[in-house]
């Protein structure tokens, strides 16, 4: 499946800290999995990046699929910070215990 990362997430500021914000309407699909982990990968990669910030404002709910992504990239070395998570997705992080394992700010 080709899809621009436009169409996934938006990218606030790459560099060694990252900031994107994810298009909550994709986040449902299983379908982007493939692309948005390629993607952000490759993103990663180029920018020397460090710290990946996903901001969560827009997000109401998530699907395992993108926190299988978000887990895979901290394994490979990047930390994974996760702003502004709903009470819902909150909720998630805190019953897989994700939420010790990424850092989580600014929640509900």
């Amino acid at each position: 499946m080709d899809i621009s990362s436009s169409n996934l997430f938006h990218i606030y500021k790459t560099g060694r800290l990252t900031v994107i914000g994810f298009e909550g309407k994709h986040l449902e699909n299983p379908l982007y999995a493939d692309s948005v982990r390629d993607q952000l990968l490759g993103m990663i990669r180029h920018h020397d990046c460090e710290v990946l910030v996903v901001d969560l404002m827009d997000v109401g709910l998530i699907s395992s699929w993108i926190l299988g992504v978000l887990t895979a990239i901290k394994q490979s070395g990047t930390d994974i910070e996760l702003y502004h998570p709903s009470k819902e997705i909150q909720h998630v992080l805190d019953v897989t215990q994700l939420s010790t394992y990424l850092h989580v700010r600014g929640s509900e």
